[in-house]
């Protein structure tokens, strides 16, 4: 039998095909020994009841919302972390019933038919939530739902004007930032959508990656990334997504490219390649 340098043909041939089978599978990315885990159970990562083209949430479709969610919450089918994201959906949705939408700084545009001292004015919400209208009481607006502005108000100004036709649209005050080309703070409908709220800021940049995009309240994430790409998909209003006036909508960036994959490639073969060596020196 024929040898080179102390190893036969046949221990040479044995050694190829298992160094060239070991570079095959760590050249193919995703390949595993083991098969994946199956996935778990998925669900909606916002959840919109009634009417989908309803751009402002009424409190009965809030409190049927938070049915479903409680349902996710509570099934054993779902991830840890999808349960997670829930229960700090439903937090917010509690939030807004007990507590109202409208927030110090947001802007209310109101319109009075046959009044023009009130004819598409706009005033802010002062401190204490209570909007200021010249020659009236201050109207409190704590507890009031964005949905059901047009309709207190209504009630409200019946005081001063005979059977009243009130328009009213609210403005949310926020900020985004980010990779936008025009970060900064803003005074947006409420019943505007998530993906237009950042063109209000000049669009996405060229290094812009909106499946990364972030909604933060006073530092804290509120809406993470997964609940935030899937309401540009659905077409999802601010409103919808539970926000309010000081939330920050901070789009994502693209990252560097991590070259830890080339080192798991380059890792073994170079282990294979030093072995190869020393067996046929």
């Amino acid at each position: 039998m024929a040898r080179i340098r102390g190893a036969s043909l046949s221990q040479m041939a044995s050694l190829a095909r298992l160094v060239g089978g070991l570079l095959l599978v760590c050249a193919i990315p995703g390949v595993s020994q083991t098969p994946p885990p199956p996935a778990p159970a998925a669900a909606p990562a916002v959840i919109v009841l009634g009417d989908s083209k309803r751009a402002q949430a009424t409190r009965t479709e809030l409190e049927a919302q938070l049915v479903e969610i409680d349902k996710v919450v509570a099934s054993p089918g779902y991830s840890s972390r999808l349960r997670a994201a829930k229960r700090a959906e439903a937090q917010l949705i509690r939030e807004r019933l007990a507590e109202g939408d409208i927030q110090v700084g947001d802007q209310v545009n109101l319109s009075v038919s046959g009044d023009s001292a009130l004819s598409n004015r706009t005033f802010s919400v002062s401190a204490g939530r209570v909007l200021v209208i010249p020659g009236m009481a201050d109207i409190a607006l704590k507890g009031v739902l964005r949905s059901e502005v047009q309709a207190y108000l209504t009630e409200r100004l019946k005081t001063y004007i005979k059977d009243p036709q009130v328009r009213a649209q609210t403005l949310i005050r926020h900020s985004i930032f980010g990779a936008v080309g025009k970060p900064g703070f803003y005074q947006v409908p409420a019943e505007l959508l998530a993906g237009d709220a950042i063109m209000t800021a000049g669009g996405p940049q060229g290094n812009a990656e909106p499946g990364k995009t972030v909604v933060k309240r006073a530092g804290v994430e509120i809406l993470g990334r997964e609940a935030f790409a899937d309401a540009l998909v659905q077409g999802r209003t601010l409103d919808q997504l539970n926000l309010r006036a000081g939330d920050e909508i901070n789009v994502g960036a693209v990252g560097r490219r991590s070259i830890l994959p080339y080192f798991q490639i380059i890792g073994p073969t170079t282990a294979l390649i030093y072995l190869f060596v020393r067996i046929f020196r």
